[in-house]
């Protein structure tokens, strides 16, 4: 009987946790990398970007610092990310998302040129 209520017990836990989705944007995420063309990868620290509920994005160059304000939409079935903003910035437009894992993506910026984001808690 322990076995079997062990048995349902992992069946129940797996069940909820294939339920849960990775691919929520909304939250504090920092830039943490940068991989260009030919693979070469660089390292990064302090730039963030905050995807708030209902559309608004803000960022900054430190993490102590707001300098960035836009709106962002997440596309689940395409996984396409859309940043854009009133003044147009650089780097804006349409990216696709490559999750990681629940903590981690990376948005393909231009061919072969990938920027990798970690949630910040």
């Amino acid at each position: 009987m322990k076995h079997i209520k062990a048995i349902l017990l992992v069946v129940t836990i797996f069940s909820f946790l294939s339920f849960q989705t990775t691919d929520s944007v909304e939250g504090k995420w920092e830039l943490f990398k940068l991989e260009d063309g030919s693979g070469e990868v660089r390292e990064m620290s302090g730039r963030w970007m905050e995807f708030i509920k209902g559309g608004t994005l803000k960022g900054g160059n430190s993490l102590e610092t707001t300098n960035r304000t836009g709106n962002w939409s997440y596309n689940t079935e395409t996984k396409e990310l859309t940043i854009g903003s009133e003044q147009n910035l650089s780097g804006e437009g349409t990216f696709k998302v490559s999750w990681i894992d629940a903590k981690t993506f990376s948005l393909e910026v231009q061919k072969g040129r990938k920027v990798y984001l970690r949630r910040i808690e």
